[in-house]
């Protein structure tokens, strides 16, 4: 029926049988009901058929009724002539063996002629002669309707007098159920399309159009009444990383799980749409007090960390997520998706899972951030970036143990630039791949230069960026390294501990694969994430860095000297070596000398050198050691 949207209904070889005047009305039925289908007026169609066909038999009603979605009753759809009375007497109709005329036609799936309903079987249970007799039904003719060859509902006249069907009538029957079918396929194809366009297939979420349908509603109910809304714009943390390590299959299960998870914090009234990618969209109408955005947004954060389970393995997630105000932050839909979109990107270059207000200054901050990547762009072709070295030292002899290369970036207009305002930016980029390759390759080489020149060797200590990472990474480096002759037992790659807790197993994997080609890991800033024993038991990791914080203020806080002691202990428990950095004074240098810790890196020893004062140091020239950076 689809490939044939407008069929000859009239069978040659019985409308023959039929007068001219039959035959006209009945092709004028035709041509009436499928101009108003044309229209698109699936109800208006449906209801003209069922006056037409009353016209074509007087002293009868039509009815049109379909299956639930249930597919276990039937229901009324169109009979514009019958009382609401009759219609919810028929409502909830069970098709079957003696079902009245419509049930029992739908059970059957073929034409049912009851003549006579007082006589007949199939209208001879109580419930169907009270209905002939309350509403005077003396003759009831059905025909299933169907779709694609599935019966979903029955047409019917039923007469207040008792009747046998003529030919024309068999035919004008027969002719309404097949123009009803056309109807309800070609409004079923069109709700089809209209949810294709207005849902996201993947989440059954509506999607960008169909959520910004409705914000306009809201917006424009918020203006009457005075309301006040909400508009939460939601964008995974590292999803990307999911897509590249696991694969886009994995991706879609996450997002979801995740809408499953979202939907189960939020209130009725609340609407959640996918935007697209790993972008939600959440509406809270009629905003009473601030307190309650808080307190859904919270409950939103909680949700997208609860374990995600891929493939056997458990993963935890976090959002970053804007927020705008109706009429505070913008009285128009683009305006408050606009703001709640900037204050997103704010919360992802605060750090990431957490939940910002828009305020006007961001419009600004944005734009900033934005010509800064641009600036990371060039310095890398320029080759404007460079390396300071800050050496570590053992804690129980004071030779040089090794040393962290830390990139600096001096810029032409602003001067240095904190590696805090550009690293993150890098990252989410994905530049950083680029530049820690550029950090690697350079201090290699440079300490590969040293050393020629006869300075003594040290562990090259360099900072990797999860997001560096990705499947294939230890093969590029190891081949790199090898290119240039460095010994592996001399390289140390630091990695922070609440990154390869957010990345999970695919990092880890990765990592193993470096260390058992001889390169050291070493776990920075230990202490400010979340890892237990058993899961640094499975690491790949030879050292432990405890985190500045801890350091700074020792000996004036007690719980940062337990906090030291603690990390000591049960690195040496795991077989691990303990640096401590920051450190600053000859109390902390002794305190931590006492405790048992391996090596020391730190103001004390010496600040962050250029190549040339390091090289000094290496050489052990004179040298203060505490002194600014030279250049």
């Amino acid at each position: 029926m689809a490939n044939d949207p407008l069929p000859r209904l009239l069978p040659d070889e019985r409308t023959v049988q039929l007068s001219s005047e039959q035959a006209g009305l009945l092709l004028k039925l035709q041509r009436d009901v499928l101009a108003e289908v044309v229209q698109g007026e699936a109800q208006s169609a449906l209801e003209l058929l069922c006056v037409t066909a009353e016209h074509l038999l007087p002293n009868s009603v039509a009815s049109i009724m379909l299956f639930d979605d249930s597919r276990s009753s039937l229901n009324v759809r169109a009979a514009p002539s019958i009382s609401p009375e009759a219609i919810a007497a028929l409502n909830g109709l069970k098709p079957g063996p003696a079902a009245g005329s419509c049930g029992t036609a739908v059970f059957r799936d073929e034409p049912q002629f009851v003549c006579d309903t007082e006589i007949d079987p199939r209208w001879s249970s109580p419930d169907f002669r009270s209905v002939a007799e309350k509403f005077h039904i003396c003759a009831c003719w059905s025909l299933p309707v169907r779709i694609a060859g599935e019966v979903v509902g029955s047409l019917a006249l039923s007469s207040f007098e008792k009747r046998q069907p003529s030919e024309f009538h068999r035919l004008l029957l027969e002719t309404g159920a097949y123009l009803v079918g056309i109807i309800l396929e070609r409004e079923r194809e069109q709700q089809r399309l209209w949810r294709m366009a207005h849902f996201d297939s993947l989440t059954e979420l509506p999607n960008r159009r169909g959520f910004n349908q409705q914000l306009e509603e809201r917006i424009h109910a918020a203006a009457e009444s005075g309301n006040r809304l909400a508009l939460l714009f939601l964008d995974l943390d590292h999803f990307k990383d999911i897509n590249d390590t696991l694969g886009h299959h994995a991706g879609d299960m996450v997002l979801r799980q995740i809408a499953c998870a979202l939907k189960t914090v939020l209130r009725p009234a609340d609407i959640m749409a996918r935007l697209g990618g790993d972008e939600f969209v959440i509406l809270l109408p009629e905003v009473e007090d601030i307190l309650d955005v808080h307190h859904v947004a919270d409950k939103i954060m909680l949700a997208v960390k609860r374990p995600i389970f891929l493939e056997g393995r458990s993963y935890r997630l976090s959002a970053s997520i804007g927020i705008s105000l109706y009429p505070d932050d913008g009285g128009d839909l683009q305006t408050l998706h606009k703001n709640a979109d900037l204050a997103m990107y704010e919360a992802k270059a605060k750090g990431r899972d957490r939940y910002i207000y828009y305020r006007p200054d961001l419009a600004t901050l944005i734009e900033s951030r934005t010509a800064l990547v641009g600036d990371i762009r060039q310095a890398l072709q320029e080759q404007s970036f460079f390396l300071e070295y800050q050496p570590q030292i053992s804690a129980t002899s004071g030779r040089l143990a090794g040393a962290e290369a830390l990139i600096r970036w001096r810029h032409p207009r602003k001067g240095l630039i904190p590696p805090l305002d550009f690293i993150p930016l890098a990252e989410e980029t994905g530049l950083i791949t680029e530049l820690g390759d550029w950090v690697l390759v350079t201090a290699c080489r440079q300490s590969l230069d040293w050393w020629r020149q006869g300075a003594p060797e040290f562990v090259l200590s360099v900072n990797l960026s999860v997001k560096q990472l990705l499947d294939g990474y230890p093969e590029r480096i190891l081949s790199t390294l090898a290119q240039l002759h460095f010994p592996l037992r001399l390289l140390e790659l630091e990695i922070t501990e609440s990154l390869v807790m957010e990345s999970g197993g695919e990092a880890l994997e990765q990592l193993e694969k470096l260390r058992r080609a001889g390169v050291s890991i070493c776990m920075d800033d230990f202490g400010t994430g979340h890892s237990s024993l058993a899961q640094l038991k499975r690491m790949p990791i030879s050292r432990l860095k405890i985190d500045r914080s801890f350091v700074r203020d020792i000996p004036e806080d007690p719980s940062d000297m337990v906090i030291a002691r603690t990390i000591i202990a049960m690195g040496h428990s795991l077989g691990l070596e303990i640096v401590a950095e920051g450190v600053e004074n000859e109390v902390q240098r002794s305190f931590l000398m006492t405790e048992g810790c391996d090596f020391l890196q730190g103001y004390l020893i010496s600040r962050p050198l250029q190549p040339g004062s390091f090289k000094q140091f290496l050489m052990g020239g004179d040298f203060d050691p505490g002194q600014q950076r030279d250049g």
